[in-house]
């Protein structure tokens, strides 16, 4: 188990109810994140923990960018490109399913992002993770999921990983994906959470191809091997991290949202990596219709 220095520091903000998505700029100091059942697109300063904060017409489940400052965030009804200077949302991609939203995201190292949907009850078997396509459609490749989470790419390997955090499932898996379109083959079970104290939650990857994942409702980050096998254990100082972001400009800040519980949860915590622990992987911008 390896103990890092968290600290609290998200400030001129009311706690989120259900903080999701940190996504850092990577040409500012900034990074972007939701507050999913309180309605809210957040920006907070890594540095100064100064932030902003506007509200959602809807559900946000997640939010990347096209390029520093354009938020692009999903929502119930499709995807939006968020204008900071107007508060104001434009339809991008639209998702037509009543009573479900969109959840967790990533975009690959080639610009490609990468979304799940849900049911807004968390119905099961109403969930799926899609690709949004170069005609601004939306391609799915899996489905009959009920929380999904966990996606990340790892592109060197040509492998996407996905989680379920439904309490009765607690999986994640790994599919390999074609350099040009998406999952090919069979999805294998990479690990499960089951036999943990949390459940599968937001990720990403580090240098070495780890994968980081947070323990929802288990204080902990965990992060796996290569081959799925559980490397270490991280402490975070509330009951329900959500989410991990590399951060930073060497990438080596991690920074977690959490849902409201406990002392410290609806808040952001920060921590460094010390030497000996790899860097993490940057989240590229989004390349909007790129195939």
């Amino acid at each position: 188990m390896t103990r890092l220095n968290f600290e609290v520091f998200s400030k001129n903000h009311n706690r989120s109810e259900l903080g999701e998505s940190p996504c850092q700029d990577p040409e500012s100091e900034d990074l972007w994140w939701v507050d999913v059942t309180g309605c809210r697109l957040m920006k907070t300063n890594i540095v100064s923990g100064e932030t902003e904060v506007w509200k959602t017409p809807e559900y946000p489940g997640f939010v990347v960018l096209f390029a520093t400052g354009v938020p692009a965030v999903g929502m119930q009804s499709g995807i939006f490109k968020f204008t900071p200077e107007t508060g104001s949302f434009e339809l991008l991609i639209r998702f037509d399913q009543v009573g479900c939203r969109f959840n967790d995201a990533t975009v690959d190292q080639r610009g490609r992002l990468w979304a799940s949907t849900m049911a807004l009850d968390g119905q099961a078997g109403r969930a799926a993770i899609h690709l949004v396509t170069a005609d601004h459609g939306l391609k799915t490749f899996v489905d009959g999921l009920s929380i999904p989470n966990g996606l990340a790419v790892d592109q060197e390997r040509e492998r996407i990983f996905y989680s379920d955090s439904h309490p009765g499932v607690q999986s994640i898996w790994v599919a390999p994906i074609a350099k040009q379109s998406g999952p090919i083959g069979e999805a294998a079970l990479f690990t499960s959470t089951g036999n943990l104290k949390g459940r599968p939650d937001g990720a990403a990857l580090d240098q070495e191809g780890f994968y980081w994942i947070a323990g929802v409702d288990g204080s902990e980050l965990y992060v796996f091997d290569l081959d799925g096998t559980l490397h270490d254990i991280i402490p975070v100082p509330f009951p329900a991290p959500t989410k991990i972001s590399f951060s930073g400009h060497d990438k080596r800040l991690i920074v977690v949202t959490s849902k409201n519980m406990g002392k410290n949860g609806g808040h952001l915590a920060r921590a460094r990596l010390p030497l000996g622990m790899p860097a993490g992987i940057a989240q590229p911008y989004w390349n909007f219709g790129t195939p």
